[in-house]
């Protein structure tokens, strides 16, 4: 009987390990994806969205290259139709159409980013990290602010951070701690919290020695930060309590129409530019409220489903979770939806620890 019982064990395990077998790219794919990704970061400056719809294209042209037939769980199911529903709702609303299409481009990342991780796994790193990793090293900077200098780019540093806490590279690490130094003297408080809530994911609690290196790199970056990132630890909201009460009242003040389906894409950046202080404020810097003034409430509720949704898919992996909180977390106080690069290097990093399982994180 026991020997049945290990016979079933080990069919089990043999399957399991068949399903998530890891997608082996050719040597040219891997070349074009690394010159289409290159592309589409140094295009990033030029602004527009010919940059991201390289990125989002490709992605999704390795979704249908790569993808297998699935059994239509009620989790994917759920997902596709609130997805759907939002894209429309943005289409049918109010606003011009090229801000209904960056809209939907921007809600599309983060979801074909985590499909790409779960049905490539991680030879979608070998598309993403390198050039990526190149691309910072050659365009990163020090920009002196009223707040002194701070190194720019914090959120496709924080992309980085998130690939390499899933790959299991030699001298992986070394880019890891790069990539989380770049972070801090970014000075960028949110992309800090989420570097942290990802780290969460990584550490294995159980360990001893993780408490005690753990204890004692978190006193020295502690010290480090008080000391020489000042900014890291003010209070003040750069203006965005304000501009959040502004939008609210208008929400609130608004036909019933507008409450139940959103004042239409592109309506904040619209409204925000009658500002004296747009040219420095630029947008509202939260995605979420962003997200119930130009949908609406229904929106708002398709958005909030689509988030339950990814993080149930992922939650038998802790890391997984982890890099998804950060990110919901970053669009509390930034206009993290426009980052597309950084929202597939999420996707793909969460997809990954997924795939993986539990030992990830």
């Amino acid at each position: 009987m026991k020997a049945i019982e290990a016979g079933v064990v080990q069919y089990a395990g043999q399957r399991a390990e068949t399903a998530n077998q890891a997608v082996s790219l050719p040597i040219w794919l891997l070349l074009v994806g690394n010159l289409l990704m290159g592309t589409s970061l140094w295009l990033i400056a030029a602004g527009g969205m010919a940059a991201k719809l390289i990125l989002l294209g490709f992605w999704i042209a390795m979704l249908c290259a790569y993808a297998r037939p699935v059994r239509i769980a009620l989790g994917l199911l759920a997902g596709s139709l609130a997805l759907a529903g939002l894209i429309g709702v943005i289409a049918t609303g109010n606003g011009a159409t090229i801000e209904k299409l960056r809209l939907i481009g921007n809600l599309l990342m983060l979801p074909v980013g985590l499909l790409g991780g779960l049905v490539i796994g991680w030879d979608s790193l070998r598309v993403m990290m390198p050039v990526l990793a190149v691309y910072l090293l050659l365009s990163s900077s020090f920009q002196m602010t009223h707040e002194g200098m701070r190194l720019n780019q914090p959120f496709l540093f924080l992309g980085l951070f998130a690939l390499c806490s899933v790959a299991r590279w030699r001298g992986n690490g070394l880019l890891a701690v790069g990539s989380a130094l770049a972070v801090l003297l970014s000075q960028t408080r949110i992309a800090v919290l989420a570097m942290l809530v990802n780290l969460i994911g990584m550490i294995r609690f159980s360990r001893a020695m993780t408490w005690l290196v753990g204890m004692a790199a978190l006193a020295v970056a502690g010290w480090f930060a008080m000391s020489h990132l000042p900014r890291l630890f003010l209070t003040h909201g750069s203006g965005r309590l304000a501009f959040w009460r502004d939008f609210w009242g208008m929400w609130q003040g608004g036909s019933v129409g507008q409450r139940w389906l959103g004042f239409g894409a592109g309506s904040v950046e619209e409204i925000l530019s009658g500002y004296q202080s747009f040219a420095s404020f630029g947008a509202l810097h939260n995605d979420h409220f962003r997200m119930l003034f130009e949908t609406g409430i229904i929106g708002a509720m398709l958005w909030t489903t689509g988030w339950i949704v990814m993080l149930w898919t992922v939650r038998h992996a802790r890391l997984a979770v982890c890099i998804l909180l950060s990110v919901m977390l970053t669009m509390v106080t930034d206009n993290t939806l426009n980052y597309g690069h950084y929202l597939i290097c999420c996707g793909i990093a969460a997809g990954i620890a997924a795939r993986e399982g539990p030992h990830h994180g």
